[in-house]
């Protein structure tokens, strides 16, 4: 769907001028839009994740896991596909006001693509650096994005998503180096066009949301503090907006219709777009991409 179409929709849960910022500068954020009691909800089933994440050593399919990971320390990168590991996440996307946020900035058919919960483990927690989601997973057309829910409160020691305003609305940048090999970031020698003074940066207490657009530019510093900073991330869609590369996160939901009805056509624009690598086997996580590559 176009901005237009999506805006001459009421909306449910924004108000008209959160719709605006979100289509004039790529993310919005709304403090303690998730509850209390679906944020508890959540973290039991994070402690549990994490609880079952002592017995494995090394990342696999689930678990992304930071180098000091140990059975005595867990320390996490990120849980792929967490909606597949506890009816907690997936209730919250289908039943709570996740969905109605994603109709809000998608249209009245939202469709999943994936799920990720992301931490910043205390003290040193893992920076990402700048990148956009679209040259990982494009899409038929631009009605595609995150959206995060913090899990617990957020500021700014922490590591919050940081976003480049405007940046949706230009070219993608490329993820590929000059040799031709995926590093899951803009290259060094983009990034003079970045411009990182006029980032705008998403904090709040436990159950704040953020949603960016999937073409705008964004990444996160490290964790300084003594808090771990989980974030549950949803990647969703317009029905209409088709993907045109292999789902890298399997997941049993894969094209579930989470909000109104699927798509009948597919809204195609005409744009040329770089391909990712083949993701039909999954894919490397974004963190171990970054920090395998130089600066």
């Amino acid at each position: 769907m176009t901005p237009e179409q999506i805006l001459s929709n009421q909306a449910i849960v924004l108000t008209a001028e959160q719709r605006q910022h979100y289509f004039d500068t790529g993310a919005v954020g709304v403090q303690s839009l998730v509850g209390p009691e679906w944020i508890e909800r959540c973290r039991v089933a994070v402690e549990r994740l994490a609880d079952e994440s002592r017995h494995v050593s090394e990342s696999n399919d689930i678990y992304d896991l930071e180098k000091s990971h140990s059975h005595d320390f867990p320390r996490l990168r990120r849980i792929n596909s967490p909606c597949d590991h506890d009816p907690v996440f997936w209730e919250l996307l289908t039943d709570g006001p996740v969905g109605d946020l994603a109709a809000d900035l998608l249209g009245p058919d939202v469709k999943f693509f994936q799920s990720k919960l992301d931490f910043k483990a205390p003290a040193g927690g893992t920076e990402v650096r700048w990148h956009q989601d679209a040259p990982f997973f494009p899409h038929t057309n631009r009605a595609v994005l995150t959206i995060g829910v913090y899990l617990e409160d957020c500021d700014i020691a922490q590591g919050p998503l940081e976003t480049l305003p405007g940046s949706h609305l230009e070219p993608l940048f490329t993820h590929y180096d000059e040799a031709g090999s995926w590093r899951g970031e803009i290259r060094p020698g983009e990034r003079e066009r970045l411009r990182t003074a006029g980032a705008e940066i998403f904090g709040g207490p436990a159950g704040s949301v953020t949603a960016h657009n999937y073409r705008t530019v964004h990444g996160s510093k490290p964790n300084v503090s003594d808090k771990s900073r989980p974030l549950l991330l949803y990647v969703l869609s317009a029905a209409d907006a088709m993907p045109y590369t292999a789902q890298p996160l399997k997941t049993r939901y894969q094209g579930a219709i989470v909000r109104g009805q699927p798509a009948r056509f597919a809204h195609h624009l005409e744009e040329r777009i770089e391909l990712p690598p083949d993701w039909s086997g999954g894919y490397t996580s974004i963190f171990e991409l970054q920090q395998a590559t130089a600066n």
